[in-house]
């Protein structure tokens, strides 16, 4: 029996997940979007990593993209809820922090309220893990959570880190950790935690 064929260029990609932390973001593009319930809207922010080690992180994934529709990845696209009179605190709070660390993060920029002016500038980003499931199956996503300004980035001063948001059945889930990520083990059970 003769084996089929294959197609090299039709191997699996290796996938490389952004570290949680802090990072200078450069906007992309920004255009307000209707929210799916019909009550009020969003503006969608499509970023990428400005500088560091993971400067163009989200291009490099869309470039490798060979899906006829692809699109920029959904982690890499930030949703500011545009608040009204009905709006939560934290909607205004969430608001005023982008534009102050947006302005504060571009020298002599003031917003205007024209969308179309936030593209190509820089703002602080704070990362953290949120898990998704689907089919069964939980996956980590690194997502932008807050803003902060850029040179707080640069300087190693971004203030403390969103905490993870993890699916209550994940095995991680139950897992206590510290402010870095590490597990904290209760003393006297270290023997009885496997590594593989």
């Amino acid at each position: 029996m003769a084996l089929p064929t294959y197609d090299k260029s039709k191997r699996r990609k290796s996938f490389q997940q952004l570290p949680k932390g802090a990072y200078v973001l450069v906007i992309k593009t920004a255009k307000e979007v209707k929210n799916k319930d019909k009550n009020g809207s969003h503006i969608a922010l499509a970023f990428d990593i400005a500088e560091g080690e993971y400067k163009d992180f989200y291009n490099k994934q869309y470039q490798a993209n060979t899906n006829e529709d692809k699109k920029w990845p959904n982690d890499a696209v930030f949703r500011l809820g545009v608040p009204d009179n009905n709006s939560q605190p934290y909607v205004w709070t969430n608001w005023n922090s982008f534009f102050a660390d947006l302005e504060d993060s571009n020298n002599g920029f003031v917003f205007s309220g024209d969308i179309k002016t936030l593209k190509n500038k820089l703002i602080g980003g704070k990362f953290h893990i949120e898990q998704s499931e689907y089919k069964g199956n939980i996956y980590d996503h690194t997502r932008l959570r807050w803003t902060c300004v850029a040179d707080a980035v640069r300087s190693g001063d971004a203030g403390p880190m969103p905490k993870d948001k993890l699916i209550a059945s994940s095995s991680r889930a139950a897992i206590p950790t510290d402010d870095n990520g590490f597990m904290q083990i209760p003393d006297g059970t270290e023997d009885e935690v496997p590594f593989i």
